[in-house]
C-alpha cells in the first residue's frame, strides 16, 4: 500500500469508527479489514485504539455483510492494555444473534450521553472542598503533616510528613453519579470507589488503634496487612473487619440490601442493631445483610460483584430495577417506568464505556423491554 493509500485508508477507518462512513465506504473496509486482519505489514497502519474499536465491532456483528467470531480475538495480546478506555459490548452468542435479527429502535437525542469518568470531591476537615478533576498534578493540600498529592495518573495519595502531633482530620471522598475514583491510604491501602459513593476516614488512618473509614455507596477495597491495626469498615448498619484483604462492599441507600463480597483473605461482617449478629467470609462468599436485619451468606461469582471495577456490567438474572439504578448512577440520568416491569430479570455483560444508546440497544436486544431517552432521562416501557 503506497503513503497516499495508507493515508486515505487510515482516514476512511477513522471515519467508519466516527459513524461518518457511507454504505460503500463501510463495505469496502469490510471487505479490508477481513482480508488483512492478521497481516501485521496491515494492521500496523491503525492505533491499538482503532484495532480494539474495529475488533469490537466484528465481534458484536456490527459489521454490515459479515460477522467471523472465530477469529475475532486474535489481536487480544496487542490490543488489552487499553480494553479499560474504549467501549466493548459482550452478551453472549444467543444474544447477539437475536440482536443481528432484530430492528431495535432506541429513540434518542441527537447527542449522546456518554459513560461516566475519573472525579471526585475531597473535602478536608477544615471544610474546604477541592475537585480533584480540576486540580493540577501535585500536592493539592497539607494539614497537620499530612501531605494529599495528586498523582499524574489521577489517583490521591495520602503521606504522613511528620510522626509527631498528628490531629485525627476527618476527610471525605465523594463521587458524584457518573463518577469514579481510586484513593491510596495513608497505609498503602487502595479504595477503588464506584459512582455515587462517598468514604470518610481520618487523615492519619488511626482511631484507638484501628484504621477506620465509613462508606456510603460502593468501593473495592485492597487493603495493606497490618496485624496491629485492624481495618473496619462501616456501611449501612454493618462492619466488615479485616486484616489484609480484598472485598468489595456495595451499600446504597436506594438498594434494599447490602452486600459484602471477598476475593482474597478472610472478613468478619459484624451487625450490631439488636441482637449482635457476625459471619466469617472466606473467599468466594457474599454476605447479604437483609432489610429485616438478617445475615445470609452464599457462593457466589466474584467477577460479578466486582465488574464495575474492571468496566462492566455482568448482570445475572438480574432485575430490571436493580439493572437501572446501576444505569442511573453510572450515566447520571433519572429512570423513569412506565409501565410495571422492574422485576423482570436479564442475565449478560455489557460494557460501562460504551454510550448509553448503545447500552441500551443491548438491554432492548433482550426483548425484555424498550427504552426511549429524552434529555436526560430513560423511560421504559413493555
Amino acid at each position: 500500500m503506497s503513503g497516499k493509500n495508507q493515508k486515505e485508508f487510515q482516514k476512511l477507518v477513522q471515519k467508519y469508527l466516527d459513524g461518518e462512513a457511507s454504505t460503500d465506504e463501510t463495505n469496502a473496509l469490510d471487505d479490508y479489514y477481513l482480508l488483512f486482519r492478521d497481516e501485521p505489514d496491515q494492521t500496523s497502519l491503525l492505533s491499538d485504539k482503532q484495532l480494539f474499536l474495529l475488533e469490537q465491532r466484528l465481534e458484536n456483528g456490527l459489521f454490515t455483510r459479515i460477522h467471523q467470531p472465530a477469529k475475532a480475538w486474535r489481536m487480544w495480546p496487542r490490543i488489552a492494555s487499553v480494553a479499560a478506555t474504549v467501549a466493548v459490548i459482550v452478551f453472549g452468542a444467543s444474544l447477539f444473534v437475536y440482536h443481528k435479527q432484530q430492528n431495535t429502535n432506541i429513540t434518542t437525542n441527537a447527542t449522546d450521553i456518554t459513560p461516566g469518568k475519573i472525579g471526585a470531591t475531597l473535602t478536608l476537615s477544615n471544610g474546604k472542598k477541592i475537585r480533584l478533576s480540576d486540580a493540577a498534578n501535585g500536592e493539592i493540600a497539607k494539614e497537620a503533616g499530612i501531605s494529599v498529592t495528586k498523582t499524574a495518573d489521577g489517583q490521591i495519595v495520602y503521606e504522613i510528613k511528620e510522626t509527631t502531633s498528628i490531629e485525627n482530620n476527618i476527610n471525605t471522598l465523594t463521587t458524584a453519579k457518573g463518577e469514579t475514583y481510586v484513593l491510596t491510604l495513608p497505609d498503602k491501602s487502595r479504595v477503588w470507589m464506584n459512582a455515587a459513593s462517598s468514604l470518610t476516614y481520618s487523615t492519619s488512618l488511626n482511631e484507638h488503634n484501628e484504621r477506620r473509614v465509613k462508606l456510603d455507596g460502593e468501593a473495592y477495597f485492597q487493603i495493606a496487612k497490618d496485624k496491629a491495626h485492624p481495618f473496619i469498615v462501616e456501611s449501612k448498619g454493618q462492619e466488615v473487619e479485616v486484616l489484609g484483604t480484598h472485598f468489595n462492599i456495595n451499600s446504597y441507600v436506594d438498594d434494599k440490601i447490602v452486600r459484602t463480597t471477598l476475593l482474597e483473605g478472610s472478613v468478619k461482617v459484624v451487625f450490631q442493631k439488636g441482637e449482635r449478629t457476625e459471619k466469617i467470609l472466606k473467599p468466594g462468599q457474599q454476605s447479604i445483610l437483609l432489610p429485616d436485619n438478617r445475615i445470609a451468606v452464599k457462593e457466589v461469582d466474584v467477577n460479578e460483584a466486582v465488574a464495575w471495577r474492571d468496566g462492566k456490567f455482568i448482570f445475572d438474572r438480574e432485575d430490571m430495577g436493580t439493572i437501572m439504578r446501576k444505569v442511573a448512577r453510572w450515566y447520571n440520568v433519572e429512570v423513569i417506568f412506565e409501565d410495571d416491569i422492574q422485576n423482570k430479570q436479564i442475565t449478560g455483560s455489557v460494557s460501562r464505556y460504551a454510550n448509553l444508546s448503545e447500552l441500551l440497544k443491548v438491554l432492548e436486544a433482550t426483548g425484555r423491554a424498550h427504552f426511549k431517552t429524552e434529555d436526560r432521562k430513560v423511560i421504559i416501557t413493555k
